[in-house]
């Protein structure tokens, strides 16, 4: 272990990196800034992205990463001594703020009764990050509840993935300019905004990248971290929750499915394989509307951070879309749910109220999916008093008016760019609807 050696490498780092800025801001206050989200997402180039941003002298911004091979077999005891070497190796000006990131922070012995210790130290604007749940808010360490504010950091967006592929976008655009995003988005449709696999200039290496990825969060964060003895079956099982993607996911149901195949799995053991993706940010769930306490813990159904990952699932191309416009709701910081009857995939709610209803069609020109959707969310605008009504689809633009609803039908790649909607209304007639 050579805790001067770790400092040293990370001396100046970031500095001369072409960093795709990510649209996400770090709550200011007295309280650690915890950023979490999905290996591999680009939370340490965000962290970089801050520290270049904050203007003070690079002595006063210290970055470690915890997973440095140097600091391999750091006790709880070294970690006075690591705080000692912070101040031998950067020589911060102790009369300004001096800023701390530690990258897996997680690695670290003790690590949340160290950050208490720091922080009541008053002199130090702490920054971390993980890729595991232990970091969220409700899964920090007793010593820093109230203490910590969570920040999640996805793949990229549509908006930074046109940033990063050099692809112009504006309310008005020519013919050839909205055609050219339309491909973009096709692109990150199929095969999402993981940094890595954005920057592969081919299909087949964006694939690889996306197995690799996959696998190296099944081995590293699944089956080593637990010790899973049949591997095999963790990774059948994965990939079989992953096929059942926008939809509802039950352990009971897994483990049935599973010893009906011939190989036997408790449900507890079902159940104990959906947490770990989860707290790795492999799988998202998202839970039911209800005014019943009890039934919004119920049927989740399941997400994936990226839908490029439902690739290795043989996932079609409206779940994709269904997909990203979950993570980029996410993103938004929006709370949201989805109703079971009538079925709305996306209840977005605000306060004590309801702020929009929003249905996900790769297209409705076909009059039966058109009826589908249209029914679906005027009956929930009338049992859930919303008025704010929206279709999302692959191309599609219109506004349509049923009765005395108004619904909003707008492309995917034009929502996700906060791009204006149309003003006029096509009147639909209602025995469709």
């Amino acid at each position: 272990m050579d805790i001067d050696a770790a400092l040293l490498r990370y001396k100046g780092y970031g500095k001369g990196f072409s960093i795709i800025e990510r649209q996400i801001d770090l709550p200011e206050g007295n309280f650690i800034n915890s950023v979490i989200g999905p290996r591999r997402a680009g939370k340490t180039f965000f962290m970089l992205q801050c520290k270049n941003s904050i203007d003070l002298p690079d002595s006063n911004k210290i970055f470690i990463n915890a997973e440095d091979i140097d600091l391999e077999g750091i006790t709880s005891h070294d970690l006075d001594k690591l705080e000692e070497a912070m101040f031998s190796v950067y020589s911060p000006d102790r009369g300004k703020a001096i800023l701390l990131f530690i990258d897996e922070v997680q690695n670290l012995p003790s690590w949340g009764r160290w950050l208490r210790t720091l922080a009541d130290e008053r002199i130090y604007k702490i920054i971390i990050s993980g890729s595991t749940s232990v970091l969220s808010t409700d899964k920090l360490p007793d010593e820093l509840r109230g203490r910590a504010i969570n920040t999640i950091v996805l793949p990229f967006s549509f908006s930074e993935y046109c940033s990063a592929k050099d692809v112009i976008y504006s309310d008005r655009m020519r013919p050839e300019e909205a055609g050219a995003v339309v491909s973009a988005f096709r692109d990150y449709l199929e095969y999402g905004g993981y940094p890595l696999v954005v920057e592969a200039k081919t299909p087949e290496l964006k694939a690889f990248m996306l197995r690799e990825l996959y696998e190296t969060v099944l081995q590293r964060d699944i089956i080593e971290k637990h010790r899973i003895r049949k591997p095999n079956v963790l990774r059948a099982f994965i990939n079989t929750a992953m096929g059942s993607a926008c939809r509802v996911v039950s352990a009971p149901a897994l483990s049935s499915w599973f010893t009906n195949q011939g190989t036997k799995l408790s449900d507890q053991a079902a159940a104990n394989y959906l947490a770990y993706a989860q707290d790795v940010f492999l799988f998202f769930f998202l839970y039911q509307y209800s005014r019943r306490p009890k039934q919004r813990n119920v049927k989740p159904r399941l997400y994936l951070p990226d839908s490029g990952l439902l690739e290795m699932a043989g996932a079609d191309t409206a779940k994709k879309l269904e997909n990203h416009v979950f993570a980029e709701l996410m993103r938004r910081g929006k709370r949201i749910s989805y109703l079971a009857s009538p079925e709305i995939d996306f209840v977005v709610e605000s306060g004590r109220g309801i702020e929009e209803l929003i249905q996900v069609s790769y297209s409705i020109e076909d009059p039966g999916a058109y009826a589908r959707e249209a029914k679906a969310l005027t009956e929930a605008a009338g049992a859930l008093k919303c008025r704010r009504l929206k279709i999302i689809t692959f191309n599609e633009e219109k506004k349509l008016k049923i009765g005395r609803y108004a619904i909003e039908v707008i492309p995917a790649w034009k929502w996700m760019l906060s791009l204006p909607a149309p003003r006029s209304l096509t009147q639909r007639p209602r025995s469709r609807a």
